[in-house]
């Protein structure tokens, strides 16, 4: 009896720091993100939409090596996503709510599409680096492809966050595995995740991919995002390992 005492309890444990690992995933996303996409590819702030095609591909020419760099960084970035979604799932998972299973699945499904939005940015951007001295206009082009593909794909990440901050609000128990205003965060972030849809037709303005508000404000609220998450979860983690004990 002892033994299998030991067995459930290192279980737990191994299930708890596995969790907070992926937590620390989300976290280390970010970082690697920004560090890949500002100091060494130097793509923060973004390029003008109306940057001329000379321009775009002095700008691949000059920093070859430091944009492979940033967007293999970039790239990282997004496979450390995947854990921190995984997290969210499981968490979420243990709010009781009749549509409990369907959300879950919809979160799981958008997280992981999501995450070709981290690939597919750093990979034009990669490609236009590749051959920097192919016709300016391909590596226009590409350059292009890159910030589209990294701000226009609102749909999945505001639908996630519908998700996540509906369950969360659905939660009736007594001891609520999320605080109620993280529900309401995401349905906020959801909503400010949606100007970007409009950056195809706008090259400036609030509504280009450098605007405040396709680009600034869902960059801002992005990143936050992750924190906010992070906090919930580690809470939720750490009341859920208090449980476990007192159940052993």
């Amino acid at each position: 009896m002892a033994h299998m005492y030991k067995i459930i309890k290192w279980i737990k444990y191994m299930r708890t720091n596995f969790e907070t690992l992926c937590i620390w995933s989300g976290i280390l996303c970010t970082v690697v993100l920004f560090i890949g996409w500002w100091p060494i590819a130097n793509f923060f702030p973004p390029h003008s939409p109306i940057s001329d095609a000379d321009f775009i591909a002095a700008i691949y020419q000059e920093n070859t090596n430091a944009i492979r760099f940033g967007c293999l960084l970039i790239i990282i970035s997004g496979g450390l996503y995947v854990p921190f979604n995984a997290v969210i799932a499981t968490q979420l998972k243990r709010i009781k709510s009749p549509e409990t299973r369907v959300i879950v699945y919809t979160q799981i499904c958008c997280g992981a599409a999501g995450t070709l939005f981290f690939l597919l940015p750093g990979l034009s951007w990669t490609i236009a680096a590749f051959r920097p001295d192919r016709a300016v206009e391909i590596t226009q082009t590409l350059n292009d492809t890159g910030w589209i593909l990294l701000v226009m794909p609102f749909a999945l990440f505001s639908v996630q966050d519908l998700a996540i901050g509906g369950l969360i609000l659905s939660d009736r128990s007594k001891e609520k595995i999320f605080p109620r205003w993280i529900g309401f965060f995401n349905l906020w972030c959801a909503i400010l995740f949606i100007p970007g849809g409009l950056l195809t037709f706008f090259k400036v303005g609030p509504f280009a991919w450098d605007g405040i508000l396709a680009f600034w404000i869902p960059g801002l609220i992005f990143f936050t995002w992750f924190y906010v998450m992070s906090y919930g979860l580690f809470r939720a983690v750490s009341k859920q390992n208090r449980l476990s004990k007192t159940t052993i």
